[in-house]
């Protein structure tokens, strides 16, 4: 099978920052949930890395500054390593030559848009291929306010001037963490796809971090894309999960009409949390099996792990 996933942390975790992956490791071994010795089970692979801000907030531009140059470095050092089996791609074309090569094809995109606070990060990030941002984590930033600290906070003028200057640059937002406010503020601020690289449906499980159905309305009628999350509390209110937890997720959101605009950012090496069976980057064969088990066809999954994404960056990058 193939597979697209829109969200990892995994270059946070191969940097000095780490949180879970302690004993090191690189991008083509480690002991975290992503590694390329193991998504080489996959025809196609395609992954976009996220330049995670961090879980502390950040205080000052010298600081985002650091944090960014540092992540940066990290992602190219990680993607030349393994450059025999790995492409660094930064556009639709890459995209496709990787696809040729058969080589995992790896898109870098920016978590928390704090990490970007002067011109100079901002066009660095954009030279790197960055073509995907989030606005927020959960912290109140300079640009806004992540859903899990003030849902009702919107965005700041410098974050509406932000949004603004990146889209038109080509630069997609990210409302995954974003608050509610927020996102409603980006709506009326920018034209074009918005996306939700690793968020699930509230109406399923109400965590403040998922999408509303009119939310994902909204980014479906953009010609938007959402991945799916596996950390379990986006997934369901009791303690564990398993894969139909996940399936409900997919339904509902198939149910509004979102079928051509769902795949997964199963938010790898960032949660510590995942549904029974599915430990790692391994674990999506068995969501497909599932899916299968339910009715699924072979088209509707490839889609959902695969050509979703691959469409929408065909499109738009």
């Amino acid at each position: 099978m193939d597979y697209f996933d829109m969200h990892c942390d995994t270059i946070y975790e191969l940097s000095s920052y780490a949180l879970y992956c302690k004993a090191g490791g690189t991008l083509l071994k480690n002991d975290g949930q992503l590694d390329l010795t193991r998504t080489a089970r996959y025809g196609h692979y395609a992954q976009m890395f996220a330049l995670f801000c961090g879980a502390s907030p950040i205080q000052t531009k010298e600081e985002a500054h650091i944090r960014f140059t540092h992540l940066l470095q990290t992602a190219h050092n990680a993607f030349a390593a393994c450059s025999d089996r790995l492409m660094h791609c930064k556009t639709a074309d890459d995209f496709h030559t990787a696809e040729r090569q058969e080589k995992a094809a790896a898109f870098l995109s920016v978590e928390g848009a704090e990490l970007l606070q002067s011109e100079a990060d901002i066009q660095a990030a954009i030279d790197a291929g960055v073509r995907i941002v989030t606005l927020t984590w959960n912290h109140r930033s300079c640009y806004g306010c992540g859903a899990s600290f003030d849902n009702d906070a919107g965005l700041t003028e410098k974050g509406v001037q932000f949004a603004q200057s990146l889209s038109q640059r080509g630069v997609f937002l990210d409302v995954s963490h974003l608050s509610e406010r927020g996102f409603w503020d980006l709506t009326e601020c920018i034209p074009g796809p918005i996306v939700a690289t690793h968020s699930n449906s509230r109406a399923i499980c109400p965590h403040v971090r998922n999408l509303t159905d009119a939310q994902f309305r909204a980014v479906i009628q953009r010609s938007g894309l959402v991945g799916i999350n596996l950390y379990v509390p986006f997934l369901t209110q009791r303690r564990r999960a398993n894969a139909l937890d996940i399936l409900r997720h997919i339904e509902h959101f198939c149910e509004l009409g979102g079928e051509n605009h769902l795949c997964i950012g199963a938010d790898w090496d960032g949660c510590d949390r995942l549904p029974d069976g599915i430990d790692d980057v391994t674990g999506m064969e068995r969501l497909a099996e599932i899916l299968a088990q339910h009715g699924y066809s072979d088209i509707q999954i490839q889609n959902l792990m695969y050509d979703n994404a691959k469409r929408f960056v065909t499109a738009n990058f």
